[in-house]
């Protein structure tokens, strides 16, 4: 676990390599302000023309998904998520295709996985984020009233969200009803984007996005077949001397992680981080980290979010009733349970 020359993708922290096969050069981004994190891409190409033709198609799209993804900012000549939120009870707002497919899979997956991640739960989740800025920008320390996030929940049904195929709209019924693509758009976008490199050629590669991780064919690296990902230590004091507690071989798939450590303040002695459990409308505190696996990112980031605000025994049910789906739970207790599917591809840090 200690050796270096391992190819290891810290999740949502960094992407270490060592060497390449000789036909192909790695090369690497960073990304600073899309999805309100650090995008990373690690990529094999021949040539570093190659690579550069990659990176502006990366960059690119990533750029136009945020701005068609947003829910804070409104873009000139962009029909986004800001701007449904805005036309919330008035008129229906006629949107690119990648939104649509996003808001409409997002709808469906809710019905189909336990009715707990809900992209119309925005104005529980905003007026969550009003009290975290105010912490953290202003340190200006405070929790909303269970009665003003009751109130609020009063706005969260996701029917309420309508869908015109044929128009290709999305209309808001309830005025007051808000849109929150946090726990699906930083996912969906990831898949797309290593979709389109894969159909333009690229044969190894992997994206880091905050906690999401999309690997891209195999390591083109002397003796490795498999890439190994780790899944960071949720326990913020203990990063210096255990910054990961496991590592899973990979192949080409996804592996997503929801976690109370990165948008957070301290009320009270008590953390107060930024998934929020639809039932109790206060952070949930099952987990502190789930990190799910599955080949579509999207799909991981709905449920890695889902099962984070599940009991785990629950949550556990849920996914042994999945295909092809595992999922690495780092409870609040700090014991770590995994499905059986891991068993043979994970090492833990003891």
């Amino acid at each position: 676990m200690k050796n270096l020359k391992k190819i290891i993708v810290l999740i949502g922290i960094l992407v270490l390599f060592t060497s390449c096969s000789k036909n192909y050069e790695k090369h690497e981004n960073t990304l600073y302000d899309k999805f309100d994190t650090v995008i990373r891409y690690s990529l094999y190409t021949r040539t570093e023309k190659e690579f550069n033709n990659y990176s502006k198609f990366v960059e690119k799209e990533f750029d136009r998904l945020h701005k068609l993804y947003s829910t804070y900012d409104n873009f000139e000549n962009v029909n986004n998520a800001k701007m449904i939120n805005d036309m919330a009870g008035i008129k229906p707002v006629k949107v690119d295709k990648d939104l649509f497919d996003l808001i409409k899979l997002s709808k469906e997956n809710y019905k189909k996985y336990n009715q707990k991640t809900n992209i119309a739960f925005g104005s529980v989740t905003d007026l969550w984020k009003k009290y975290r800025d105010n912490a953290l920008e202003k340190k200006v320390i405070a929790i909303p009233s269970q009665k003003e996030l009751e109130e609020n929940n009063k706005h969260t049904n996701i029917d309420d969200i309508i869908l015109d195929e044929k128009n290709s709209t999305v209309f808001i019924k309830d005025k007051n009803t808000k849109l929150d693509l946090g726990a699906t758009a930083k996912g969906y976008a990831t898949e797309l984007v290593a979709k389109e490199l894969k159909e333009r050629g690229l044969k190894s590669g992997i994206i880091s996005a905050g906690g999401n991780v999309k690997t891209i064919g195999k390591p083109v690296i002397k003796d490795k077949d498999k890439w190994k990902v780790a899944i960071q230590n949720p326990n913020l004091n203990a990063e210096k001397e255990k910054p990961y507690v496991a590592v899973v071989d990979i192949d080409e798939t996804s592996m997503v992680t929801s976690g109370d450590y990165q948008r957070f303040f301290t009320y009270n002695n008590k953390k107060y981080h930024h998934i929020i459990d639809p039932v109790t409308l206060q952070p949930s505190n099952y987990s502190k980290s789930v990190t799910v696996i599955t080949k579509d990112s999207a799909l991981a980031d709905f449920l890695s979010t889902t099962l984070f605000v599940m009991d785990y025994n629950d949550g556990r049910k849920l996914v042994d009733s999945l295909d092809n789906v595992e999922a690495f739970w780092v409870l609040e207790d700090n014991s770590i349970k995994f499905t059986d599917g891991l068993n043979d591809i994970i090492q833990l840090n003891n």
